[in-house]
């Protein structure tokens, strides 16, 4: 007999219900420590692959003079598709990245319009204030799809100065236009 057999031989039940107490206080007291670990590593993978992805759409702007087009979630758009492929950052346990862009309009206010000449005798004509003109414009936006609130949660203060928001199960941040 082996040396671990002759000494559970002499154990009683008492005695090996203690141990395996022992063990499951051990594994209570520990698993939220690795459970905490995992989420933090899991949070930090997030938060550096929405950068890889904002920066490469940053730099593929500034190339090419637009924002990268928008593709599926967990699908590199064409132009980022350095970012493509299993081991890239589109496709993760725990969440899926997407790239989406889309067209907005901002106002910019224009000086009032001087209409016709006024005729000699005419009143001067009288202004309704500053015109506003529209100029389009386009946003680009890196999302994070996870149906783990907290993931999108830590997401949403990691960003917390910079125009992120959270809708359902999707985390979005809006890249400002500069390169």
């Amino acid at each position: 007999m082996t040396r671990f057999w002759k000494l559970i031989r002499g154990a009683t039940i008492a005695d090996v219900s203690v141990v395996l107490a022992t063990f499951a206080l051990l594994a209570a007291f520990l698993y939220p420590t690795w459970s905490a670990r995992a989420f933090r590593a899991r949070v930090a993978s997030a938060i550096a692959d929405v950068d890889a992805i904002g920066s490469a759409a940053r730099a593929s702007r500034t190339l090419q003079g637009r924002w990268p087009t928008a593709a599926a979630p967990g699908v590199a758009p064409p132009e980022l598709s350095g970012l493509a492929g299993p081991e890239g950052p589109f496709a993760r346990p725990g969440y899926t990245l997407a790239w989406t862009t889309w067209e907005v309009i901002d106002s910019v206010e224009a000086p009032p319009d001087p209409g016709p000449p006024a005729a000699p005798g005419d009143a001067p004509q009288e202004t309704a204030g500053p015109r506003m003109l529209p100029v389009p414009r386009a946003v680009g936006a890196v999302g994070v799809h996870s149906g783990e609130e907290s993931l999108l949660a830590e997401l949403l203060e990691h960003y917390g100065m910079e125009a992120s928001f959270v809708v359902d199960t999707v985390w979005l941040l809006v890249l400002p236009e500069r390169s």
